[in-house]
């Protein structure tokens, strides 16, 4: 046997080839059929993982998903109500950031192994977030209050009483 096993010496390296990592591409990719091209969909492995992930992907049965609703819901009452879909997405991230942030800190509260330094980011990057999602909100038209336009509908009439007097004063010295 040869110590070097490959494809330039000794004949047992000969037609075969190295591990490939997961990250290179496949020369021949698995197909579904017939001329149908590689499956879409249905990747188990490190592909799959890569996909972005929402707060509607979090498990519903958990305390973080209840808690990350609860942000959501917070912050969609406090921006009032109807949310565009890009308010709506920052409204999910800072819900998402708030509940890493939250986890965090009482994993390192419980006594877990958990690097002080990434707690303290995550709860300074929630934070930064809803101060800039609370920030972009416009501010609410100002409303009279009813009583202010009695008041005011009182003063015009006071006005304008004082204006008739004032002319007739004016006319009486005239003459």
């Amino acid at each position: 046997m040869t110590e070097n096993n490959t494809i330039d010496r000794g004949e047992i390296g000969v037609g075969c080839t190295t591990d490939r990592g997961v990250d290179r591409p496949q020369i021949h990719p698995q197909l579904r059929g017939r001329h149908l091209g590689p499956a879409k969909g249905l990747s188990k492995g490190r592909l799959a993982r890569l996909r972005l992930r929402t707060v509607h992907d979090l498990d519903r049965r958990t305390r973080s998903y209840r808690t990350a609703m609860a942000v959501v819901g917070e912050l969609t009452e406090a921006l009032g109500g109807n949310l565009t879909p890009s308010q709506r997405v920052a409204v999910e991230q800072v819900a998402m950031l708030e509940t890493i942030a939250a986890d965090l800190v009482a994993r390192h509260i419980a006594g877990l192994s958990v690097n002080l330094d990434e707690a303290l980011r995550a709860g300074n990057a929630a934070r930064r977030a809803r101060r800039a999602l609370l920030e972009s909100k416009p501010d609410p038209e100002p409303q009279e209050r009813p009583g202010l336009a009695i008041a005011r509908a009182r003063w015009a009439e006071m006005d304008r009483q004082r204006a008739a007097r004032a002319a007739a004063q004016t006319k009486e010295t005239t003459k």
